[in-house]
């Protein structure tokens, strides 16, 4: 009888611990499956989208403006997360941060609007870059671009896709 009991306790240690194995196994393998599906849908929008930028021929002090046509499927916006970098002919690099006043400070960029083909206001979703559309991007360096030199001014978009721009100063 005493074996039985001690069989009996074995069995049902052995049942519950196969079932929190298994129970663990397939948390873990949907975990898997939610971070592959998330994986795959942040893949397909950096496949999707695309930008270019043309940059000023030429730079005399203050504010570059550039212009960013959205030439990719996916429609852009949150332009606060977007990153804005401008890297010196001298190897420095700085990251400017968005400002949604109409004029940026110092070390701070904006996006002044949104346009269609033709340089009329987008109509349709503002504040939201369409495909096909452009958009003005004014750009405050924190230090001049010196004389003589090249400036590269980088600009991403919140999923990864980047453009490039280079800007000389007379």
């Amino acid at each position: 009888m005493e074996t039985i009991l001690v069989s009996l306790i074995s069995m049902a240690l052995i049942v519950v611990s196969t079932l929190g194995v298994t129970l663990s196994t397939l948390k873990s393998a949907n975990k898997m499956a939610d971070a592959w599906q998330a994986m795959e849908q942040r893949s397909s929008s950096m496949v999707r989208t695309e930008i270019s930028a043309a940059g000023p021929a030429n730079y005399q002090g203050g504010i570059i403006n550039v212009t960013v046509q959205n030439i990719g499927q996916v429609s852009l916006q949150e332009f606060a997360s977007w990153d804005v970098i401008l890297q010196y002919q001298s190897g420095s690099a700085v990251y400017l941060t968005y400002s949604a006043t109409s004029t940026p400070g110092f070390g701070q960029w904006t996006m002044n609007g949104i346009f269609v083909a033709g340089g009329a206001p987008a109509a349709f979703d503002p504040g939201i870059l369409d495909p096909g559309e452009y958009m003005t991007v004014s750009v405050n360096p924190s230090s001049p671009i010196p004389a003589k030199q090249m400036a590269k001014l980088t600009i991403s978009t919140p999923n990864g896709v980047t453009t490039q721009c280079y800007i000389t100063s007379s």
